[in-house]
């Protein structure tokens, strides 16, 4: 079999699995630390200045004729700031787009995200958050851009997308209401270590998602999603900054472990949420990829650039070891003038 027909046929085994009554599987970036919204909604104005906007771009296995591409951009605020003692809110706004297939496959969501900030001692060193997000899921499918097992036409030995596909197509596309938890606590052990750990729960009401006819006693409901995840900022020196994380997730049978670590040499005070940075890591995703990162801050900017390498995962050798590049862009934007600075600095995800 041809290079083209391998491709084609991987394409099939993914279409299969997404239109066949089974549970499907969200998005996921590998700098889950730079997108906070996606990662917890507790996170939702857990940030040292007021403001931040974030966009994140994977693409996954591009040989695979562009299998997986995920774009995601948030909005998200600190609110009230400084009126109650050290407590404070969070909202926000983000949009995600998952194409899988070459764009046959199209999952769009639109979210709105709440948290608040409840400090536990005097001095505001530990932070409990809890938050929410609800919003709108939409998944559309092009049957026309999949080829399908029945489509195999013996006697050419390719496919031949004029036949039929065998499937019993009800609609192309469907709409959900979707609603997820979660919760988090932070604190500032001392001036050099700050630590940070949460869990989200997603898909809470386990929405319907069906395109094919429905068939008696399947289930077709989207099955939800837990996240654990922590991780720690560790300035030992004002140059040097170390931050490892961990992230645990689980759904529909499926789980995923990361753990990894990025190195900062800052040129200014590493303490500082201001400055110029450079930072370097690694991370490994448990049987699947290795993840190489670089990146840059300058004052309240700052994005990275990672790569994996799958090294076990099933589709790695047709993906020729390739797994997948990821940038990310952050941008945060101080308090205005009428937010008196007293608040106490938070720990929460960094390079």
């Amino acid at each position: 079999m041809t290079l083209k027909n391998t491709l084609k046929l991987v394409v099939v085994l993914l279409a299969m699995l997404v239109l066949k009554p089974a549970n499907a599987q969200d998005a996921h970036f590998s700098q889950f630390y730079a997108s906070p919204i996606t990662l917890n909604p507790a996170m939702t104005g857990l940030m040292n200045n007021c403001h931040r906007f974030v966009t994140n771009y994977r693409n996954q296995y591009p040989l695979l004729y562009n299998t997986y591409n995920s774009f995601a951009v948030s909005y998200d605020a600190a609110l009230m700031r400084g009126m109650m003692k050290n407590d404070f809110i969070g909202a926000g706004i983000m949009f995600l787009n998952d194409r899988q297939g070459d764009g046959s496959l199209n999952n769009m969501q639109i979210m709105g995200s709440f948290a608040f900030h409840k400090a536990v001692d005097p001095k505001g060193q530990v932070l409990i958050s809890v938050g929410a997000q609800a919003g709108w899921m939409n998944k559309s499918v092009n049957f026309g851009d999949l080829v399908f097992e029945s489509q195999f036409d013996d006697s050419t030995g390719d496919f031949n997308t004029s036949l039929p596909n065998g499937e019993a197509v009800e609609r192309n596309s469907f709409s959900n209401f979707d609603i997820r938890l979660g919760g988090m606590v932070s604190a500032n052990i001392n001036k050099l270590v700050g630590v940070y750990g949460g869990a989200g729960y997603y898909h809470v009401t386990k929405p319907e998602e069906r395109f094919l006819v429905e068939e008696a006693g399947a289930d077709y409901r989207l099955d939800p999603r837990l996240v654990i995840h922590a991780g720690a900022n560790i300035t030992p020196s004002n140059q040097i900054s170390i931050t490892p994380n961990l992230l645990f997730q689980t759904q529909s049978g499926a789980r995923e472990i990361i753990i990894g670590s990025n190195v900062g040499y800052h040129f200014s005070d590493g303490r500082k949420s201001s400055g110029t940075s450079i930072y370097g890591g690694l991370a490994y995703r448990i049987g699947s990829d290795i993840t190489a990162l670089v990146g840059a801050e300058f004052d309240q900017l700052k994005f990275g650039i990672s790569y994996d390498v799958a090294v076990g995962s099933v589709l790695g050798g047709a993906a020729q070891g390739q797994g997948g590049i990821e940038f990310s862009v952050g941008y945060e934007l101080g308090c205005n003038s009428s937010v008196k600075r007293g608040y106490p600095p938070v720990s929460c995800p960094r390079f």
